[in-house]
């Protein structure tokens, strides 16, 4: 929430407000006690929405101030400097005093300047699949898929209420029970589709985990799963056989043809997290237990991964929680899962900065580490990381790696029990931490693994200074 004292440029805001209310700038004015004139500057960013403005605006139209009040700033200077980076578009430096001064004063046209940045991308990455055959082809389909996946995530906050009602449908029809979830599933299984669901031997199916045969009235399940992942694979089926119509609707809505095989799967992906962790007794738990991972896991019988995704959709009008990010990373620094949230963005493209306390979880597995970091823009965030154990491996192959991190914005860590442990007064000092090395501008890294574009690197036979780049500034 806003804290007193603070004064959001979020004029933009206040005008799409008027606008989709059908009001004058005059009619508003006199709603909300100020002159049309005042109004006026405030919707050009040229006064602040103050706090008792903002509170008038809550009272007088049905808004949700925590999100009203929120800046779009850092994420669309993230974006910006990502877009300016790009090779493209060489020649053309532009510094981050600039881009802030560009999105404070104009941020729809920052918005729509990204929205032509993004059709670009989507024509290039056309032109290259078409250039290309087979596997290659197949491969950059796939990854656009999953960054449109992950901006519609992020457009809506990761939340979608009408899953969440089904959810509660399902719960309630289905008669299930936390403590009883697996066997209840199963007899609604039995009772109302009728279909059996048995555990098979992992060397009977092979790589498969959960397989459904409706000749038989079989879903299989591999015994390699443990109890959560059974019941998330179960209602993963539920969902496919019981949703279709609240998910198409969601899907013909989102307008993406290309990616409707995979937004089908994540929606129902979020139906079953949605069941197995209700909304408001979830929310209700992660602020009574003060955002304890381990001990949400074990009341709603959920894995580690579980909770922290759960945590990311807490975003319900009137029953919020914290706004955190989430990312995946590998050993060797790569992204299979990413939510930006809040001040923390993370780069489209590229890795994630090695100071970021999520690659130091592989250095004490299974224990959950904790930092408070600091961004570019002076944003500071606070993240917790901690290594999960993958779905299965089969025999006499390499066990993969994955750390996970949970962040938010460090106003929030003394309602979250994992920073109990840390001084967050004046005295901490952050650690500095970067999006991605091509967009960051810390040019004291001495972790930096590539020179960011715009900047020229130097190279001095007499001297020799701290990183791999010497870097004209």
């Amino acid at each position: 929430m806003l804290e007193l004292g603070e004064k959001p440029m979020v004029g933009h805001k206040v005008r799409r407000l008027r606008k989709d209310l059908g009001l004058t700038q005059s009619d508003m004015a006199a709603t909300i006690g100020i002159s049309a004139s005042y109004l006026n500057l405030i919707e050009h960013n040229q006064r602040p929405v103050t706090v008792p403005l903002l509170f008038k605006l809550g009272q007088s139209f049905d808004i949700d101030l925590k999100d009203f009040a929120a800046d779009d700033s850092t994420r669309l200077i993230a974006d910006l400097t990502e877009m300016f980076a790009d090779s493209a578009i060489s020649g053309h430096t532009v510094s981050k005093r600039e881009l802030r001064d560009f999105v404070s004063s104009q941020p729809n046209i920052a918005a729509t300047l990204l929205q032509f940045y993004s059709s670009f991308l989507d024509l290039k990455s056309n032109i290259q699949t078409a250039a290309v055959s087979g596997g290659e082809r197949q491969s950059l389909h796939s990854a656009s898929l999953v960054e449109d996946i992950r901006l519609y995530l992020q457009h809506h906050g990761n939340y979608f209420g009408e899953l969440e009602e089904a959810a509660e449908r399902f719960i309630a029809e289905a008669g299930l029970r936390r403590d009883t979830l697996y066997s209840d599933i199963c007899a609604w299984f039995k009772r109302e589709l009728n279909l059996v669901v048995q555990i098979v031997p992992a060397e009977t199916m092979g790589h498969s985990l959960r397989r459904y045969d409706p000749h038989r009235g079989r879903i299989l399940l591999s015994e390699a799963l443990r109890r959560p992942q059974r019941i998330f694979q179960l209602l993963l089926q539920a969902a496919f056989s019981t949703q279709d119509d609240v998910i198409s609707a969601m899907i013909t809505k989102a307008d993406k043809p290309a990616m409707a095989s995979l937004l089908r799967n994540t929606l129902a992906g979020y139906f079953a997290a949605a069941v197995m962790m209700p909304y408001s007794s979830f929310a209700e738990a992660a602020r009574a237990l003060r955002y304890d991972i381990d001990l949400l896991g074990r009341r709603f019988g959920v894995s580690f991964e579980q909770v922290c995704h759960r945590l990311t959709t807490l975003n319900r009008q009137g029953d919020r929680g914290i706004s955190f990010f989430f990312i995946r990373v590998d050993p060797a620094g790569n992204v299979s899962k990413r939510l930006s949230a809040g001040k923390m963005q993370f780069a489209n493209h590229g890795g994630t900065c090695a100071r970021w306390v999520v690659h130091h979880a592989f250095r004490v597995p299974s224990k959950i580490v904790t930092q408070v970091a600091e961004l570019e823009e002076g944003q500071q965030v606070f993240t917790m990381a901690r290594t999960v154990s993958p779905l299965w491996t089969p025999p006499g192959q390499p066990e993969p790696e994955f750390a996970v991190a949970l962040g938010c914005d460090v106003a929030h860590a003394r309602d979250i029990v994992h920073a109990d442990h840390l001084d967050l007064g004046k005295a901490t000092k952050p650690v500095p931490v970067g999006i991605g090395c091509h967009v960051c501008e810390r040019m004291d890294c001495a972790q930096r693994s590539q020179p960011p574009l715009g900047h020229n690197v130097r190279f001095d036979p007499y001297t020799r200074k701290l990183g791999l780049f010497d870097l004209e500034v």
